[in-house]
């Protein structure tokens, strides 16, 4: 029984952890935790895996990236966005070419 309380704990302080922080050490987070390196990072990636937050490890630097999850509609809106100012960026390209050419041409 203690034992599930104490992973009841360490998923709540997990949960408000993501909800205040974007970026913190996995150093302080751990220490925040009460836990060691190790099963501070276990904990952690338990959690993503099964949804509760989102968050990113970069060991190299030793920190943790906590970021809000995007729904499907908002990601598919963003990629058509930017989409649509490659296709621009095309376009106007294609035309100052065909410019080109015609003066060349001309010439």
């Amino acid at each position: 029984k203690q034992w599930y309380q104490r992973r009841v704990a360490i998923t709540a302080g997990i949960r408000v952890l993501a909800k205040y922080y974007t970026r913190i050490s996995i150093q302080h987070f751990a220490d925040l935790l009460h836990l060691d390196l190790k099963e501070a990072e276990k904990r952690l990636c338990e959690q993503v895996v099964k949804g509760t937050v989102t968050a990113k490890i970069d060991r190299l630097d030793g920190v943790i990236c906590f970021t809000k999850r995007k729904d499907t509609e908002q990601i598919l809106n963003a990629w058509s966005g930017n989409l649509n100012s490659v296709m621009d960026l095309i376009g106007n390209v294609n035309h100052l070419i065909t410019k080109e050419r015609m003066v060349h041409q001309v010439s």
